[in-house]
């Protein structure tokens, strides 16, 4: 009972990093094309690149263990894009303020 919730809070943690892998990449493609050459190429290379290892890990959680493991992933990975999204969200604002204040 015990080495099961191991394994299920070490999918979650897991899931965690590849969230934080697959948005880091996004950010970086996003920082990258503003001012970088061929920017919808970059943008299809790391959409691709990205989608092949999520869909990869998925594969394998599936192929070795049972769905449960797949949801526990889930779980970390989504947890880790809504952390992503307000964190995105404050950096914006805090942008936009600090350009509307006078000097």
């Amino acid at each position: 009972m015990m080495h099961d919730l191991l394994i299920l809070i070490l999918m979650f943690a897991g899931g965690m990093i590849l969230g934080v892998v697959y948005f880091s990449g996004l950010w970086f493609t996003v920082r990258y094309i503003k001012n970088g050459a061929h920017p919808a190429f970059w943008l299809i290379a790391s959409l691709i690149l990205r989608l092949t290892l999520l869909l990869a890990v998925f594969y394998l959680i599936l192929s070795y263990g049972h769905w449960g493991h797949l949801l526990a992933v889930l779980a970390g990975f989504v947890a880790v894009r809504i952390l992503s999204v307000r964190n995105m969200r404050r950096q914006l604002s805090a942008s936009v303020d600090t350009k509307e204040k006078p000097l």
